[in-house]
């Protein structure tokens, strides 16, 4: 079981979503339903992801953050021209990046004038950037980033094409952007491929990019596809991916470098625990 999961969303049906959402969440899952999940299955660190029906409305992220400082780290959507202060304050909360989800959108707003300031501020903060797209739009997404000066991760092993796999042109880029040593690659939501079998995509990404370059993530509460699931059983799936014990210490040896968990990782959520 990793130490750290990278992935996983909380939220509530009451908070204000935005109007064009994809997705309406019909049930909470909490900021105490994901400590539980993480208490339960020995995890001492997570990753909270801002859902993109919350839109830039990060409140209830930061709230989280608040409660847990040592054992949660949080990656954000902001608008465009979010105020420099704005920044500033999340971070000394605990953001370590901002995410584009970029599915059923053009991928071209990345290059426009005002996000491309965007990102030359929060490198500056030493920030991430996290994106979210299908493997047929990833060469765009990585020429929109040639200028960004920081680390680049990419979601659930780049959403190749199902009926391409490993002969995905977008999944192929990725693995070329492993000679660059700034892209990360979540090993998380094999599902969201829609069948593919995701075990030669790890393989193939671990002996390209290597275990220095692999994060996991839960995906919890595995929105749209939460039947059938647990977290143990997605926890247990890395290991089927990856059955490499060496490698899986690699992986959240690099979590805890990129997402900035200061303490050590078996002290984290055990601490926060003691003075909550």
């Amino acid at each position: 079981m990793p130490f750290i999961d990278t992935h996983a969303h909380v939220f509530l049906r009451s908070l204000p979503m935005v109007a064009n959402r994809r997705y309406t969440p019909g049930y909470d899952a909490s900021l105490a339903n994901y400590i539980q999940m993480l208490t339960d299955n020995d995890v001492g660190c997570g990753v909270l992801i801002q859902p993109s029906f919350l839109g830039t409305d990060n409140t209830y992220l930061l709230e989280c953050l608040d409660r847990y400082p040592n054992a949660l780290r949080g990656v954000v959507v902001v608008a465009a021209d979010v105020p420099d202060d704005v920044l500033t304050d999340m971070n000394q909360r605990g953001v370590v990046g901002i995410r584009f989800n970029m599915i059923g959108k053009d991928i071209a707003e990345i290059a426009t004038p005002e996000n491309q300031a965007l990102l030359r501020r929060i490198a500056g903060l030493g920030w991430h950037v996290e994106v979210q797209a299908r493997g047929a739009d990833l060469p765009d997404v990585f020429r929109h980033l040639e200028g960004f000066d920081g680390h680049i991760v990419i979601d659930h092993f780049g959403l190749p094409d199902p009926r391409l796999g490993l002969r995905d042109p977008g999944f192929r880029q990725l693995l070329r952007e492993g000679e660059t040593g700034r892209t990360f690659v979540k090993l998380s939501a094999g599902y969201r491929c829609h069948g593919l079998d995701v075990a030669p995509l790890a393989g193939a990404l671990l002996a390209t990019l290597g275990p220095r370059r692999l994060l996991w993530g839960s995906d919890w509460p595995w929105t749209q596809f939460e039947n059938g699931r647990s977290y143990p059983g997605v926890a247990r799936e890395l290991s089927r991916w990856l059955p490499d014990l060496h490698a899986l210490d690699q992986i959240d040896q690099t979590a805890s470098g990129l997402f900035r968990f200061s303490l050590p990782l078996h002290q984290a959520l055990h601490r926060q625990r003691r003075v909550a």
